[in-house]
């Protein structure tokens, strides 16, 4: 059990001995007429009161933990209905509180007259026709406490089941959300990671056909790169130094199959200690700054700057756009799945913008210190 559902249980019980406690108070409230300096010692160290608060007590756990669970929860309205009028209808013939607590306490406070000089008889008595007898104390055809307290049970017994199911209800929602929202964040992280090899292993593919001197150091750079992706990259988190590492070794990887007439200008401001990042969350963008800001045969610049402060890890990248057309539902599902991963991981702490003119395609994006985890 964990410390919150710890924390509830005990809250819930302090809750049932608080009620108890009030429960108890109300004979002492209703007899509080009587008048007597030892009525409340009274009343506690009477088997009678302790019998009538037994009933109740039996009566509460019993609707709580067998009646509301066993039928009304289970949509048997008419069993659990007819228990309720069973249990009213004994309340109100057995009339606990006039038989177990005032008559058998009014019964108990009438104190023997004995020591006394005899009263003088009533005026114009005569010893032929004695005097009537007092009248006794006799129960009420209706024992209305009786009833409003077994209404107060009852009533009470549900709510705090029914806001109990509630509860559990709404946790089992938020769990189902939670673990539909981890699935569909698995699904996105597979979905990146072959893409992104894919493209990767086909720039070294073509160094290997021409026998490129850099075949050899990018097999090593795209070995550190899949170690990351398959060991690291699992995480929901990652040092930020190593997350700059990858994009670095992805950065160069790309420049191999670049010519002259495009560069990159990439640029980390920052240490990268102390502070973590979702995995691969910059490498879409950079990724699509590549693939579609390169041309054979019109310059451009592909721009790239990260930077980190004690706060904030901050992305801007810039690209021209060639060849729009060739891929766009590419673009547009890489970018929407990095859209659904920044409200999974970091829902309403992150600040994301993209302006697309048809020519220029730039994203800001910002993670502030609620998502960028400090040690």
């Amino acid at each position: 059990m964990c410390g919150s559902d710890m924390f509830q249980t005990k809250k819930l019980w302090i809750f049932h001995l608080l009620g108890w406690l009030l429960f108890i108070s109300l004979p002492l409230t209703i007899l509080s007429r009587e008048r007597d300096p030892e009525l409340e010692f009274t009343l506690l160290s009477s088997g009678y009161f302790w019998l009538f608060f037994l009933i109740y007590f039996l009566l509460f756990y019993l609707n709580l933990w067998i009646l509301i669970p066993q039928f009304f929860l289970k949509q048997k309205h008419i069993l659990y209905t007819g228990f309720f009028f069973i249990g009213i209808t004994a309340v109100f013939f057995s009339q606990p509180f006039e038989n177990l607590i005032f008559q058998r306490f009014h019964h108990q406070q009438q104190i023997p007259q004995t020591n006394r000089f005899p009263e003088p008889p009533p005026v114009n008595f005569h010893p032929e026709f004695p005097p009537p007898p007092s009248p006794e104390r006799t129960a009420p055809a209706v024992d209305f406490v009786s009833l409003v307290l077994f209404f107060i049970v009852w009533i009470v017994s549900m709510a705090i089941k029914i806001s109990e199911q509630w509860r559990l209800s709404e946790k089992k929602v938020i769990m189902s959300e939670a673990d539909k929202a981890q699935a569909e964040l698995s699904f996105f992280k597979a979905q990146i990671n072959p893409h992104f090899l894919f493209n990767t292993l086909n720039n070294i593919y073509s160094l290997a056909v021409s026998q490129s001197e850099h075949t050899a150091p990018s097999i090593l750079k795209l070995s550190g790169m899949m170690r990351y992706i398959t060991e690291e990259a699992t995480e929901n988190d990652v040092p930020l130094e190593d997350e700059i590492t990858c994009l670095e070794n992805y950065i160069d990887l790309q420049k191999l199959r670049m010519n002259a007439k495009t560069s990159v200008e990439f640029t980390f401001t920052g240490n990268g200690h102390q502070t973590r990042i979702a995995p691969l969350i910059l490498m879409t963008f950079v990724e699509n700054a590549f693939k579609y800001g390169i041309s054979n045969h019109h310059e451009s610049t592909i721009v790239i700057r990260v930077e980190q402060t004690p706060r904030t890890v901050s992305l801007f990248c810039r690209n021209t756009i060639f060849d729009l057309n060739k891929e766009n539902n590419r673009i547009g599902v890489g970018i929407a799945n990095t859209r659904k991963r920044l409200d999974f991981l970091y829902p309403q702490r992150h600040e994301l913008h993209i302006e697309n003119d048809g020519k220029v395609f730039t994203v800001n994006l910002k993670l502030t210190s609620d998502e960028v985890h400090s040690h």
